[in-house]
């Protein structure tokens, strides 16, 4: 018998398995897809390789609080270089151009120097920024706590929590600027987390800025250095109500003492649990809970000198709308996405850089499931003509837009190949392709029902919906489902 098993290899799944091993627990990691590693693992065509997932990663510097987690997982066998100064470029439709930059007096310079009648208001948001770190790690300790310890610290912390978990980032930004476009450069990085301004929370956009105020960072060797390979799951094995295992597709069983879930709360609730949890009220509570966006990506290969022609190891949000909240959510209708995120995989990584002239981009577009979902039903490599038009006429659009974004770029692509949200379910389970899990609202850090003990006994949830979306989100989540059924994880928890 394992002590646990968890289900899902992506990163949440791999750091609780691994920081679980490191104590000398027996653990099993299943996986529904051929290759580990959930949206950090890589797929190559010719003598191209993307990454799925991983565009850049913050605190990842030599001795920073999450490289050293990374270290005591890994033993230090992950290497991570340095974007440069500037990790992310801003491009708004009125042709504002903002580059974030590291470290934080270099971002409010440049804040000051692009807004220069604003610097109050830029003074008031880097105040709310600060004001609301000291409530970022509350929400995730109360998860990981006995229920009537976590409660007693949200009564404790409630003010701040309503404060900063409470209140969306318009919500912030309004009393902080009345400039629209400074609001916009400060929101600009919501891709990041999946929730528009409007609708996420706060605190949970600020943890991104300050995420990567020291600078950004990527894996040397691509995201498949966090991953390895495993088996598929069908359904969590109960016995008198506690989870007992897991059962494969195949049939075979095995029992565990804890069963560990990231495969995401809905997920966990919809797929593998007797449809009985899926009425009770912790149940109900969880379907309640809204997915974020799902998105697009084309996959761009690239030959030639493309640092020269415009290529950049900073990250770039371009947003063809005043509305930087607008989706692609009609492509029926609407020609081009309104917004576009483009990442230069390999030029970030010095271990694929060296007299290398095949390169690698990756142009995303946010979209809604409802796009997509009439071929929900269909197999991958099996869908019908007309999801093959629609797949062919979005790819030519944003090969159209990366184009006009990077005319230099356009006579060196060799390659192109589009991924839909009905290919991240397919490849990742993420329900409704929604890569980020849960959309980031008010609603979903104040639920408990996403605790990582649930009212299964023996059954723990993990990954991103415990914390927040994205790579450091659910690696974190990942350490602190551990540290419940393992408390010396604790010790590792960064400070």
């Amino acid at each position: 018998m394992f002590d646990a098993v968890v289900i899902g290899s992506g990163i949440g799944g791999l750091t609780c398995a691994a920081a679980l091993a490191r104590f000398g627990r027996r653990v099993a990691v299943f996986e529904q897809h051929t290759v580990a590693g959930g949206l950090t693992h890589t797929f190559q065509r010719d003598a191209y390789t993307w990454d799925v997932g991983v565009h850049y990663l913050g605190q990842m510097g030599p001795g920073e609080p999450l490289r050293r987690v990374v270290d005591w997982l890994s033993g230090g066998t992950i290497d991570f270089a340095a974007l440069g100064a500037v990790y992310d470029v801003v491009r708004l439709a009125d042709g504002t151009r903002f580059e974030y930059a590291r470290p934080r007096a270099a971002l409010e310079a440049g804040l000051r120097e692009a807004f220069p009648a604003a610097h109050g208001d830029v003074e008031r948001y880097l105040a709310a920024l600060d004001a609301a770190r000291s409530s970022f790690s509350t929400p995730f300790q109360q998860r990981a706590m006995p229920p009537w310890l976590g409660s007693a610290m949200g009564r404790l912390k409630a003010p701040a929590l309503k404060r900063w978990w409470g209140r969306t980032v318009t919500e912030v930004l309004r009393e902080c600027t009345s400039d629209p476009r400074l609001a916009a450069v400060l929101s600009a990085q919501w891709g990041d987390h999946g929730g528009k301004p409007s609708r996420a929370s706060f605190a949970a956009h600020a943890m991104i800025t300050d995420h990567y105020l020291a600078g950004a960072w990527y894996p040397v060797g691509g995201a498949s250095a966090f991953a390895c390979g495993l088996v598929p799951v069908a359904r969590i094995l109960l016995e008198n109500g506690r989870a007992a295992g897991v059962a494969l597709e195949d049939g075979t069983r095995h029992e565990a003492r804890v069963v560990i879930s990231g495969v995401g709360a809905r997920g966990t609730v919809s797929r593998l649990l007797p449809p009985e949890i899926g009425q009770s009220p912790w149940g109900r509570e969880v379907n309640a809970l809204e997915p974020s966006f799902c998105h697009t990506c084309l996959y761009v290969g690239l030959e030639g000198d493309v640092e020269a022609a415009g290529a950049s190891r900073a990250n770039h949000w371009i947003y063809e709308s005043p509305d930087i909240e607008a989706i692609w959510d009609d492509p029926f209708s609407q020609a081009r996405a309104p917004a576009l995120f483009v990442s230069f995989p390999s030029l970030k990584d010095p271990s694929r850089t060296a007299g290398e002239r095949h390169h690698t981009a990756e142009v995303v577009a946010w979209t809604d499931w409802k796009v997509f979902e009439p071929w929900a039903g269909t197999r991958w490599g099996e869908r019908p003509e007309d999801y093959r038009a629609l797949r062919d006429s979005l790819q030519h659009s944003l090969r159209a837009q990366f184009e006009q974004a990077f005319p230099g770029l356009a006579p060196m692509i060799k390659l192109c190949e589009l991924s839909t949200p009905l290919s991240t379910v397919h490849f990742t389970g993420h329900e409704r392709g929604a890569v980020y899990g849960l959309d980031t609202t008010p609603a979903r850090f104040a639920s408990r029902a996403l605790d990582i003990r649930t009212p299964v006994p023996g059954l723990l949830l993990t990954g991103q919906d415990v914390v927040t979306p994205g790579v450091a989100g659910a690696l974190m989540g990942g350490i602190l489902s551990a540290a419940v059924m393992e408390p010396r994880v604790f010790t590792k928890l960064p400070r």
